[in-house]
């Protein structure tokens, strides 16, 4: 159950890491740097998209468990609706003001020109990157992870072909990248109408009615912007530090440190994103434990989980310590890495090993009723020792303040998440942390 989803997330770190590969190695530091200054409304557009996938997948599972029809029947309807929506609001926002918000990411010179053109033609696929997304997302919910996983590779290896075909063939640079990365999302999106229409929701009504259905029901759409909002949250967030980050950046160094972190960070999230995989399979073993009231099953399973995740990220770990420009050759043709650059990228990857400690305790403790916990270690992580470490370091140590800060910040939350997990496993173990239904 688990290595589906596992796979699915790995799937989704490198359709990010691609455009960078082929940015980088084609077209030049200068065009990476531009990418990397458009993470932050990506972040924006993929958190819309989750907000409407994962908002609708668990009201489907709520749905499904009460015998609800009505509301699988006009699921689909309520998340287009939601979805169209979505699409239109950034797209209208995005073209109005596409230079000016580049140039608030951090954007300058020439990686602000090709930032804007990457961006802007993103922008023209927004809708297949939001169904793509979402659809996926609700297909996964269904318990069809292998499927959802398939999906994604399916548009993936289009997006490689398309990248290829786009900037070897035709020489479009940075705009083929974008529109590379659009064809693989149309692909995936295409799939996903095709599944809908095999397999719908509610089997006795029509599936093309289903599948193409537009509603606008006040009491579902809350439904799941409710559902999906933490998600969104998370994702809005991301994109807000990298706002700040990128400013750093921008204002202690120039588009060439703007593009290394582009290439730091991209690999850092093709090796943490499987963990997203783990943080799907773990609810429901561990929920399904919790309401039966076998606390040494959610502790045993909590801690297989957590061993899982090393054993996953371990190798990543040494390989990216060991060889360092190795690694980062993989998006940037023949890299010359000064000391502190080498420095920089092993702090930043030093942090490998703590990342599944993290991602999983957020998992894990919505899942036993105290969701506040995983809320309170989420603001504390990115907003009360983000923010000021992001903002004072820098002032001393330059652009070497990011990494210090980052690497400081995960291994200063990453002590008191092991005391409230010791705390939580003996509250279990007592009895005094159940279910109370």
């Amino acid at each position: 159950f688990s290595w589906p989803a596992v796979v699915a997330m790995a799937l989704l770190g490198a359709n990010n890491v691609l455009d960078g590969v082929f940015v980088g190695r084609l077209v030049g530091p200068e065009a990476l740097a531009g990418i990397s200054v458009v993470l932050p409304p990506l972040l924006a557009l993929i958190g819309f998209a989750l907000l409407c996938g994962t908002g609708a997948g668990s009201l489907l599972s709520i749905a499904i468990g009460a015998g609800d029809k009505d509301i699988q029947k006009k699921l689909l309807g309520n998340m287009n609706t939601l979805m169209l929506m979505s699409a239109l609001f950034l797209m209208c926002i995005g073209f109005a003001f596409s230079h000016r918000i580049v140039f608030l990411m951090g954007g300058r010179g020439e990686a602000l020109a090709l930032g804007e053109t990457y961006y802007r033609t993103l922008l023209y696929g927004a809708p297949f990157w939001i169904y793509a997304i979402a659809s996926n997302a609700l297909i996964r919910s269904e318990g069809k992870m292998k499927t959802g996983a398939l999906i994604m590779a399916c548009g993936l290896l289009c997006n490689a072909c398309a990248n290829y075909v786009l900037m070897v063939i035709f020489g479009m640079g940075i705009r083929g990248a974008a529109l590379g990365t659009n064809i693989g999302m149309a692909v995936q999106s295409f799939i996903g109408i095709v599944y809908f229409l095999r397999k719908p929701l509610v089997g006795e009504f029509a599936s093309f009615r289903q599948t193409f259905a537009f509603r606008f029901d006040k009491n579902i759409i809350a439904k799941i912007s409710g559902m999906g909002l933490s998600a969104f949250i998370m994702q809005i967030m991301m994109g807000v530090q990298s706002v700040l980050v990128l400013n750093i950046l921008s204002a202690y160094g120039g588009e060439a440190d703007i593009a290394f972190y582009g290439v730091v960070t991209r690999l850092f999230s093709f090796v943490v994103q499987p963990l997203s995989g783990l943080m799907i399979a773990l609810p429901p073993i561990i929920g399904i434990n919790f309401g039966a009231a076998k606390t040494d099953r959610v502790i045993a399973g909590f801690k297989c989980f957590l061993a899982a995740a090393l054993a996953l990220i371990i190798p990543f770990w040494v390989c990216m310590l060991i060889f360092p420009e190795s690694a980062v050759s993989i998006m940037m043709k023949n890299p010359s890495l000064s000391a502190s650059d080498i420095l920089n990228f092993r702090l930043y990857m030093a942090l490998l090993p703590v990342m599944p400690l993290s991602f999983l305790t957020l998992a894990f403790f919505p899942v036993i009723n105290k969701g506040h916990i995983a809320s309170i270690i989420g603001i504390l992580q990115q907003i009360v020792l983000y923010v000021p470490a992001m903002l004072v370091l820098p002032i001393f140590t330059g652009v070497a303040g990011v990494y210090y800060g980052t690497f400081l910040i995960e291994l200063t939350t990453a002590l008191p998440i092991l005391i409230l997990l010791k705390r939580e496993f003996r509250l279990l173990r007592s009895g005094l942390t159940k279910w109370k239904g």
